[in-house]
């Protein structure tokens, strides 16, 4: 498998000047239009829960494997350990948080260089890569902190996450009503720390300008 950061870039359909999934059009290393991706921590619950709540019966059954209510949403929220986990988020212009990734970072010795990772993209959000957009991004993150395995589980009837594990080259194990597909990640390398370095601050300076428009403006 080739290293992540050479992978030939997934295909994506442009975004227009409008969508509301960014302010200013950022082109990666290969020229195409991309979607700005923010690491989110705390600071960032209020939006987390709302984005997650948003999500109707059908998501948050293929989000969770059942049909979460509103209680059990706030128990998984409150279970994040943001010290250990990451969470990568993508805002539109008005700062809603229109997709989220959650990557869990095993904690059991017999496993100390594995994680999970879970999608959300809200209905406003799809059919812009940026489901993908967030599993690459998950990639690297994984890649450059030494996780050696970076797993997904969820519902075969999931048809998004399934294209998205195999375009991605995942080990896809399907059993009955349930897949579970596997990513061996490359080892980090100084090219795959630069490529991580330029992701973060694209998300900081597309977040400040987004946060920028909020504020009111002085008489």
């Amino acid at each position: 498998m080739m290293p992540i950061h050479e992978q030939a870039p997934l295909a994506q359909p442009d975004l227009p000047p409008d969508a509301d999934v960014q302010v200013l059009p950022y082109f990666n290393q290969q020229g195409q239009a991309t979607v700005p991706i923010r690491a989110i921590g705390m600071e960032h619950v209020a939006e987390l829960r709302a984005h997650f709540l948003a999500l109707g019966e059908d998501d948050r059954y293929l989000r969770f494997g059942y049909a979460a209510s509103d209680t059990q949403i706030c128990v998984y929220i409150n279970r994040i350990d943001f010290v250990r986990d990451e969470i990568f988020g993508v805002f539109s212009r008005k700062l809603e948080l229109i997709a989220a990734a959650h990557i869990a970072i095993s904690c059991d010795p017999a496993r100390p260089s594995q994680a999970e990772i879970g999608v959300s993209v809200l209905q406003s959000g799809r059919g812009k890569g940026i489901g993908t957009r967030l599993f690459q991004r998950a990639a690297m993150f994984a890649r450059n902190r030494g996780i050696e395995t970076l797993t997904m589980q969820c519902l075969t009837q999931n048809a998004a996450m399934m294209r998205i594990a195999r375009r991605a080259g995942m080990e896809v194990h399907v059993a009955g009503s349930e897949t579970e597909a596997c990513l061996k990640v490359p080892h980090h390398s100084v090219f795959s720390h630069l490529d991580e370095w330029v992701e973060n601050a694209t998300g900081q300076i597309d977040f400040a300008i987004k946060l920028g428009l909020h504020r009111p403006q002085p008489a």
